[in-house]
């Protein structure tokens, strides 16, 4: 007996809704931070290979995924009614419709453009007529984390924070940043980390965050850490600035910038909020301060954004967005900045969506904080 998957159940009501008849949902094995996985959505399951679940409208569920091999860690995870690990997905899909009374029927797909132009040639050459597009559903149903999923960010968050306590015990003068980079993934991956993204590169005066080169750390240098990692299917992250020695009096003063942005910005998302609202209480904090033509492209990116594999809702926090807030939606938040006087500054944490506002996920927020040199 599978386990409940209420998004499931949710898709297959909405099926009923719309006069369809089935849902396909498919993944090519790849995690993004920034996406939503559909599969894993459907059915509980990181595939590692190409994958579909299909959903019919009377709400039965069946998860393919590939390689064959992966099919007993597939069936202890998965929430569907069926799982079948297979080495061809398109003929096994094919079975699974004819099996289950699709072959002709009214279907919608979820993420098929997102696979590889044989995959989406092969499924489609199963239709009997051209699907409805929805790539949205997986993400719109996931857009609200439940208990477990929550659980699981705030766990993937306190690694996000050990790690950075190894970037500050590890980072001196004379470590190359990819020595740095790849000890941090490393103690990481040994707390139950699944994934992880990490940007983190260091400089005197740096223009933005970067992938960990070859430079050697010395002292002066401003280390920028952003740390994302993934545990039980919940990407977090979090934003920090570090110096290697005494920071500098103008240092200190415009981190404060960061950090005040960041209040503003935790003060203004609550539910029914725009992003946009959001993004402009940060963004009103620089203008105060000198720095409103600093506020866009190349000198930041955005204020924040969703976090995958569950969704990537509620999107980028930008000041054009009107996605509105929802209580449980779970995202990034960092007002990082180019400063002139200083260079590239990070500060950001993963937060939650209350009923009266948001709550940072992180046991101890962002700092301008030094090391040793």
């Amino acid at each position: 007996m599978a386990r409940q998957n209420e998004r499931a159940a949710q898709a297959a009501a909405w099926l009923g809704e719309e006069g369809l008849d089935g849902l396909l949902v498919f993944n090519d094995g790849q995690n993004s931070f920034l996406d939503s996985n559909a599969v894993y959505v459907m059915s509980g399951v990181r595939p590692i290979g190409e994958s579909a679940v299909v959903i019919a409208r009377d709400g039965g569920s069946t998860l393919i995924v590939t390689p064959s091999w992966d099919g007993e860690r597939a069936r202890a995870l998965s929430t569907t009614h069926r799982t079948l690990a297979v080495d061809d997905l398109v003929k096994a899909l094919g079975e699974v419709l004819a099996r289950e009374g699709l072959a002709g029927a009214k279907l919608a797909v979820c993420a098929l453009v997102k696979q590889s132009r044989a995959l989406a040639r092969g499924v489609e050459a199963l239709l009997a007529a051209p699907p409805r597009h929805v790539d949205w559903l997986a993400s719109h149903l996931a857009r609200v984390r439940n208990a477990d999923e929550l659980a699981a960010a705030r766990k993937a968050v306190w690694i996000a924070e050990r790690g950075y306590e190894r970037l500050m015990e590890a980072a001196r003068p004379g470590v190359r940043e990819f020595e740095l980079a790849a000890d941090i993934y490393t103690y990481m991956k040994g707390l139950g980390a699944e994934d992880n993204f990490l940007l983190m590169s260091a400089s005197q005066h740096n223009l933005a965050v970067r992938a960990a080169g070859r430079r050697i750390l010395q002292e002066g240098d401003i280390i920028l850490g952003e740390i994302t990692p993934c545990y039980k299917g919940q990407f977090v992250q979090i934003c920090r600035t570090t110096v290697i020695g005494r920071p500098t009096q103008i240092l200190h003063d415009k981190y404060k910038l960061l950090q005040e942005a960041m209040r503003r910005g935790m003060d203004a998302a609550v539910p029914g909020a725009t992003m946009a609202q959001v993004t402009e209480a940060m963004n009103d904090c620089f203008r105060a301060a000198g720095y409103g033509d600093y506020c866009r492209p190349p000198y930041m990116r955005v204020r924040g954004h969703g976090l995958g594999v569950t969704s990537d809702r509620p999107g980028d926090l930008t000041d054009t967005s009107e996605v509105r807030l929802e209580e449980g939606m779970v995202f990034v938040m960092h007002p990082n900045q180019y400063i002139p006087e200083t260079g590239y500054l990070m500060c950001g944490e993963t937060v939650v969506i209350s009923h009266n506002g948001a709550i940072s996920l992180s046991d101890v927020d962002a700092s301008l904080d030094s090391v040793a040199a």
